[in-house]
């Protein structure tokens, strides 16, 4: 053996086989537990263990080349082509198609050739007659020979099916552009098994030319790799960023399917005694609609019900490609507290903090309003004005304490004697507090008083050491008799209601022009 003949398959053999080593390592680091990564590196460590056999077949006596070629080079062949079906059926998601008892076990019948290849001395795959020509050990091109490489050629007419059908389906312009390049390889591929595989080069060649052709598919994967970030990288920097987002953060497919969710969303999830998976299936039909047919989605708010009360949050949504298919990423924010914050101030702004009763801003508003709608239709319109009666002696006699226990009681009777008849109710300040009545007749507001001292006659307030009747002086006025706008209609209540404490207290006056003088 001559010095040409042992460097000349180092440089035809061992330089594919460090591409092939690199490649693989490349598509592996990028993302190990991606199946399509897995079957990209396959389909390169099936070619790399083609290129080693042949290198090592070379430095063999030619008697060995069947066996080996059998045992080796044969069954990396075949399998190659079952990964390549895989993968692309994988790449094009024609596997959601395929039956479970089918997927994937179908790609890998050709496996059984492996075994049966190995019982008929490798004829059924690629001959088993080799003769020395020059440095090369070559295969004999007879009929099981030109068999095995006229059947590849109905596997490579398949990858091209699937990946243009692929490319008719794709959801952009990008994933596309990649089927295009993948095809272009399948068809180098198929130039070199027809004319490198069924030429006979005389000795011209290495063993088996055809190989070259994964070298020539695996450049191009690699060129669409970089061009298109294909097989992309599971950065670790964006992982960190997801995995540790005070922000619960959740990745749908378009028809609902989880694919991700950070730890901040697990524990939103478990708060709210929801499953990640389950949380799609709640939203709105109206907004998973938008979100299949990709329309943009304001910033939606909703409300679940969690083990400890209900959560509200607000749902940020955008898409972005994942593995080149399209994704609904979703930024879910717990509010609930926020919320809780917000109505707190929203209801102090316009509530008495004592009592819970509107305070007299919001009362007035109000009571604006409805002048304006009885005015509009005619309807009548009662205000009553009251405070309680020796709010003073309560204080003093039993401390402020109870001044506020017997506020916040004469309150609760008024909300429900008056605000379960459709009054509005309101504490002006102090112990004074007011009431009125829209679309009722002077006949039913005066019951409606009535009611209301004697429930505060038969509920009295309950002290550590006594109970503690409380009493009221209310005055009425009417609209439109007593006046045409709040001011006056208030003002006048407030006449009636001096009109009974110069009398007796604990009772009721309507406003008339002799009360009020």
């Amino acid at each position: 053996m001559d010095l040409h003949e042992v460097i000349t398959p180092f440089i035809t053999h061992l330089l594919p086989i460090i591409f092939f080593t690199y490649l693989i390592t490349d598509i592996m680091i990028r993302n190990p537990k991606s199946t399509v990564h897995q079957l990209a590196a396959g389909v390169a460590l099936c070619a790399l263990l083609m290129f080693a056999e042949e290198m090592v077949r070379h430095f063999l006596p030619i008697e060995y080349s069947p066996i080996i070629t059998a045992a080796w080079f044969a069954p990396a062949g075949i399998t190659i082509v079952g990964l390549g079906l895989h993968l692309f059926v994988r790449l094009t998601n024609l596997h959601h198609r395929m039956p479970k008892w089918l997927y994937p076990h179908l790609f890998y019948l050709p496996t059984v050739l492996i075994i049966l290849n190995l019982f008929f001395n490798d004829r059924m795959v690629s001959g088993s007659a080799f003769h020395q020509v020059g440095i090369w050990k070559l295969p004999v091109y007879n009929l099981e020979y030109y068999i095995a490489m006229i059947g590849s050629h109905i596997y490579i007419l398949l990858y091209v099916i699937i990946l243009q059908y692929g490319r008719k389906k794709a959801e952009s312009k990008e994933l596309g552009a990649i089927y295009n390049e993948l095809t272009a390889g399948v068809i180098v591929v198929a130039f070199f098994n027809f004319f490198f595989g069924l030429v006979d080069f005389k000795g011209y060649l290495p063993p088996y030319p055809y190989i070259y052709g994964d070298v020539a598919w695996c450049i191009l994967l690699r060129r669409t790799m970089l061009k298109y970030d294909f097989l992309n990288h599971l950065d670790r920097r964006y992982a960190k960023l997801f995995n540790m987002n005070p922000a619960a953060i959740v990745l749908f497919d378009l028809k609902g399917n989880l694919r991700e969710a950070n730890p901040s969303a697990r524990q939103l999830f478990g708060s709210m005694d929801l499953a990640p998976e389950r949380f799609f299936a709640e939203l709105p039909e109206e907004m998973k609609a938008r979100i299949a047919s990709r329309q943009k989605i304001a910033p939606a708010e909703r409300i679940f019900p969690g083990k400890n009360g209900d959560f509200e949050v607000v749902i940020d949504c955008d898409y972005v490609e994942v593995d080149h298919t399209p994704h609904v990423i979703m930024i879910i924010r717990d509010v609930t507290r926020e919320r809780k914050i917000q109505r707190e101030i929203s209801f102090l702004a316009y509530h008495d903090g004592l009592t819970g009763l509107p305070n007299r801003s919001y009362f007035m508003k109000r009571f604006n309003e409805d002048i304006q709608e009885a005015q509009r239709n005619g309807q009548h319109l009662a205000v009553a004005v009251f405070d309680m009666d020796r709010f003073k002696s309560i204080n003093d006699k039993h401390g402020h304490l109870a001044g506020d226990q017997a506020l916040i009681h004469m309150a609760g009777v008024l909300r429900e004697v008056v605000e379960t008849r459709g009054g509005v109710t309101a504490r002006l300040g102090g112990d004074e507090f007011s009431f009125y009545l829209l679309g009722r007749p002077p006949e039913e507001v005066a019951e409606t008083v009535r009611i209301f001292m004697r429930t505060l006659e038969d509920r009295p307030l309950q002290l550590p050491d006594t109970l503690l009747p409380l009493q009221a002086s209310i005055g009425i006025s009417l609209f439109p008799e007593h006046g045409n706008d709040s001011d006056t209609l208030l003002s006048n209540a407030d006449k009636a209601l001096y009109s009974v404490k110069r009398i007796s207290r604990n009772g009721f006056a309507i406003f008339s022009e002799t009360a009020g003088q």
